[in-house]
């Protein structure tokens, strides 16, 4: 075999062997402020919060366009098949007492030209700008509100796949455990110590832990597909968690927030409603005022007998002719029809000032809510984080004794749960402290410091 034929026989091993080889998953390593900041810029339900934002501010320009110019260019041809006829008194034509009857027009006419309206002055114009503005500014704020109710959700998640993460941690000490403890109890059985039932106990102690090992890494697995699936990732990608739960929200809440509520965008869409309700009636009562509008026409006109329009001889002729105008238009009785809907225009604007008022109370007994229970977990996840200490120290201490035969093997078992409803409580509490510090900050309006700091 020649040099060239070795070559080639190894570049279809390489890559045969190239083929072969599984795809690599790319791992991702993400702290909190990564995760919001890939969900801002790939989820889809922010997105298409941005893509209404942006359709608003398109419908401002459509109602601005209401007060430019109107400039249209048209064209006519028709073909009087059979003319009208119309009676005239004889006298005209010297024959007193007689009607004679005479066809006007001819066979063929045809008009072309250009036309236009310019708006001068309309209050209701005028108006209707400021309410599409409105109604930007609440597409806006809608905008804002999604990427604050992904910044919650998914900060919620994260932290409830690294408690996740830690109760698997948790139950696979428990279950190392176990195994030494196996490890005794089948000595202490090969010596006659204890009967065979007390090992089957403790495996099927052992057996439990297996299964919420399993159940848990499996809701793991879950609780990451849903970050991936938020922050738009593919769902090959492996990723790794950076911030423990140690990671403080928030810092000195007690001193850095107070009961004021305008940073909060539901209350800023509120009072944008409001202002909305107000223009509403506003836009109605302007409907009272005058308008004004300028108009023109610039067209030529031709009239045959014969379908000659453009033969150039001198029969064939076309008429120009111009025209220009002003249009006032002045409302003087609609029956109260405007009346009766400024009205209800101006009761909607009182149910808003209601429901701002009821609103901004609710979001007080929010805030003193989310401000408890901030400081309660906190107490408890300590409490609770002492407890473990003492739950596991409580079972060294049996195992100890047991392995001594000082103690039966219902008082190691009973430890062992008590050490792993401890862990359990510990990790609820570490939750629910993580939400507490979300809910504050959502009660305040700074979710958005997540993603700004």
């Amino acid at each position: 075999m020649n040099k060239l034929s070795k070559l080639k026989l190894l570049l279809a091993i390489l890559l045969t062997a190239t083929i072969s080889l599984p795809a690599q998953n790319l791992t991702r390593n993400l702290s909190l402020h990564d995760c919001l900041k890939l969900g801002i810029e790939n989820n889809i339900t922010v997105k298409k919060a941005k893509l209404d934002k942006d359709k608003n501010g398109y419908r401002i320009n459509e109602t601005i366009s209401k007060g430019l110019p109107q400039i249209e260019g048209y064209g006519q041809f028709q073909d009087n098949l059979k003319l009208p006829v119309n009676v005239i008194p004889g006298e005209i034509f010297g024959k007193p007492g007689q009607q004679i009857s005479i066809q006007f027009g001819s066979q063929y006419t045809a008009n072309g030209g250009v036309k236009f309206n310019q708006l001068l002055y309309s209050q209701t114009y005028l108006t209707s700008i400021d309410l599409a503005k409105k109604a930007n500014d609440i597409s806006s704020l809608g905008y804002e509100k999604s990427k604050e109710d992904l910044v919650y959700t998914l900060s919620q998640l994260y932290f409830l796949a690294q408690v996740t993460k830690k109760q698997k941690e948790l139950i696979n000490e428990n279950i190392k455990r176990m195994d030494q403890l196996i490890d005794i109890t089948k000595k202490q059985l090969q010596g006659g110590i204890i009967q065979s039932v007390d090992l089957d106990r403790i495996m099927v102690t052992k057996e439990n832990l297996l299964s919420q090992y399993s159940s848990t890494d499996d809701l793991l697995k879950q609780q990451f597909d849903m970050i991936k699936y938020y922050i738009d990732l593919p769902a090959n990608t492996e990723i790794n968690l950076t911030d423990s739960t140690s990671y403080r929200l928030i810092a000195n809440a007690d001193t850095s927030f107070t009961k004021d509520f305008s940073g909060r965008t539901d209350l800023r869409i509120l009072e944008k409603q409001k202002d909305i309700a107000l223009l509403n009636k506003k836009i109605i009562n302007d409907a009272y005022m005058p308008s004004l509008s300028a108009n023109g026409q610039f067209y030529y006109m031709s009239m045959q007998q014969k379908f000659d329009f453009f033969n150039g001889n001198g029969s064939n002729k076309w008429f120009g002719a111009e025209v220009v105008g002003l249009n006032l238009s002045i409302p003087i009785f609609d029956g109260l029809e405007k009346k009766n809907k400024a009205s209800q225009a101006m009761i909607e604007y009182d149910k808003s000032k209601i429901t701002i008022e009821d609103t901004k109370k609710y979001y007080s007994v929010e805030y003193d809510n989310a401000f408890r229970n901030l400081t309660n977990t906190k107490y408890i996840v300590e409490r609770q984080n002492d407890n473990i200490a003492l739950a596991e120290k409580v079972f060294s201490i049996t195992s100890q004794k047991y392995h001594e035969g000082v103690v039966p093997l219902s008082d190691l078992l009973h430890d062992e749960t008590s050490l792993g409803d401890a862990q359990m409580s510990y990790l609820n509490a570490l939750f629910q402290n993580k939400t507490a510090e979300l809910n504050i900050l959502k009660s305040t309006g700074k979710l958005n410091t997540l993603i700004n700091n």
